[in-house]
């Protein structure tokens, strides 16, 4: 399935340790809070760099919450905690969010943003260059995301092999660096980011269907809405395109 057909279907059924990070935007007067989550091993989207949270993500909530005249507190946290917290009202919007069907059940989503698609992370000196040389091999994801997921339900085509799940991202790369992981399932944009500075590692190959990306909501929210008019403002004035371009991103069309 590509990328059209994908957007196709998510508009038929519609219509994101590291220490805790908090950033906040120009309070407007009403004094009212946008609420955002993130997971600080996404980058460029999300990260922690010196101590403090930044990436696209960090910057686009500011934006919007500035457009919305409201103050942002945003809470970096593991993914698989991202839409748990949502539900319980913890924050009204979640970063690093894949669109697609089963999330559509539950969640409400912004215009989409940027394109995803899952790529293998291997060393370069290691012939591993098809999800067919996958068994007998110790593979890498986060838990609780689309990597880990596809990995659970493709073992019965290319394994076995023995998945290993991280909160953290960057503890994945230290492992198959040091070679107790002989693969890392991560999705292209990041991995390419992420292993700009270690050239022993290289992006291996991509596997599934293009998805989209943008930010969660709980269903009947009316952040979502209030949200897209944001994002409408901010690709309008060029902000959205100098947010991307800061960070190397290609837009969704």
């Amino acid at each position: 399935m590509n990328r059209l057909h994908v957007l196709v279907l998510l508009a038929a059924m519609a219509c994101t340790g590291l220490v805790m990070g908090t950033v906040k935007a120009e309070a407007a007067d009403s004094g009212k809070e946008l609420r955002a989550a993130v997971n600080a091993t996404a980058p460029p989207f999300a990260f922690m760099e010196n101590g403090k949270l930044v990436g696209f993500e960090v910057d686009l909530h500011a934006e919007v919450a500035k457009r919305m005249g409201k103050q942002l507190v945003m809470t970096n946290i593991p993914f698989a905690g991202l839409a748990p917290g949502l539900q319980a009202k913890k924050w009204d919007a979640a970063g690093n969010t894949w669109i697609n069907k089963e999330r559509l059940v539950m969640m409400d989503f912004s215009d989409p943003w940027v394109d995803a698609q899952l790529a293998f992370v291997t060393r370069k000196n290691d012939a591993i260059t098809s999800p067919e040389q996958l068994k007998g091999k110790t593979v890498g994801a986060e838990a609780g995301t689309a990597e880990q997921r596809w990995l659970d339900a493709n073992q019965e085509k290319y394994g076995p092999y023995t998945i290993r799940t991280y909160d953290r991202s960057i503890d994945i790369l230290m492992d198959l660096m040091n070679k107790r992981l002989d693969a890392y399932l991560r999705e292209q944009t990041r991995a390419l980011y992420q292993i700009k500075n270690y050239p022993m590692l290289g992006v291996a190959f991509p596997v599934g269907d293009v998805f989209v990306q943008g930010v969660a909501f709980r269903k009947g929210s009316d952040t979502a809405a209030a949200v897209d008019a944001a994002f409408d403002e901010l690709k309008a004035d060029g902000t959205m395109q100098a947010l991307a371009d800061k960070y190397d991103l290609a837009l969704a069309d």
